[in-house]
């Protein structure tokens, strides 16, 4: 049942992650520029305890036909003996995003979708986000098998300049919350069902990075820390490993709930 509840979650978390880089703008304090992310597309898989290869995903980052619009799309599978306990499982993660002036993206939709078999049957599940500046509000949505409940609606706090997870690392890309230096701490607002949090990421020491002994001790590593509560684990922790061209190819969601930790990377063999 955990695996069959849970799994695309951690993995999903280990591809947002991934988005990060690379890096070596970033160290220059030099941001990468947005046109230079348009047309991307990368695949990565996952291993889980013994398995390996059970899921794959597929990011893609373009522009839309409105300018300053862009849209990022992550769509995860489950594979194999896990795609049967998870009931065929996928995962579709999109965003709509506008470049402000200031040079940040912020979002302007995000939408959360999970098909998936249970008991012969096809569950269909979605949520929307929609973001109202302009009223200073998000609209919340949650549609089951093509029927929406009741809309939502939360006040954005004053100041408070929020953005989803995708968006986040897009920024994050394009140095919109600074350099990433060794020793630094980053912390990115965001809104997730219901509640304003924040996303915060570490970029470890040469010390710090050697204690975590699952990674080589050249290259960069970033801790990032969410609510445990949300991804049903111990820490909160994820990591993700930079080789010394800034490419980011391993990440770890530590310390899975029942489980132990999840392995992502990025799949060589499938570009």
């Amino acid at each position: 049942m955990m695996l069959r509840r849970t799994f695309l979650v951690y993995f999903t978390a280990i591809i947002l992650i991934f988005q990060a880089g690379p890096l070596k703008a970033l160290e220059g304090g030099l941001p990468t520029s947005i046109q230079k992310l348009v047309g991307e597309d990368a695949l990565y898989s996952v291993d889980f305890l013994v398995f390996h290869r059970v899921a794959q995903a597929e990011l893609r980052f373009s522009a839309t036909d409105q300018p300053g619009i862009f849209r990022a799309v992550l769509v995860g599978r489950t594979l194999g003996v896990v795609s049967r306990l998870s009931g065929e499982r996928t995962q579709t993660y999109m965003s709509l995003m506008e470049l402000s002036p200031d040079g940040s993206l912020r979002t302007i939709e995000h939408t959360a979708r999970i098909v998936k078999r249970r008991w012969g049957r096809w569950q269909d599940r979605l949520r929307h986000y929609r973001y109202d500046y302009e009223h200073g509000k998000i609209l919340d949505e949650k549609t089951r098998e093509g029927v929406p409940s009741k809309l939502k609606e939360y006040d954005i706090p004053e100041g408070l300049h929020p953005v989803d997870m995708l968006t986040a690392f897009y920024n994050l890309r394009i140095g919109v919350y600074g350099s990433l230096e060794r020793g630094s701490r980053l912390l990115i607002p965001t809104y997730t069902r219901g509640e304003f949090t924040k996303i915060e990421v570490r970029i470890l020491t040469h010390e710090q990075q050697a204690e975590q002994n699952i990674f080589p001790a050249q290259g960069l590593l970033l801790q990032v820390m969410i609510d445990p509560e949300i991804f049903d684990t111990r820490s909160g922790n994820l990591y993700v490993w930079f080789n010394d061209a800034g490419v980011p190819e391993r990440g770890i969601v530590e310390d899975l709930i029942g489980a132990g930790d999840v392995i992502g990377y990025l799949d060589r063999e499938g570009l």
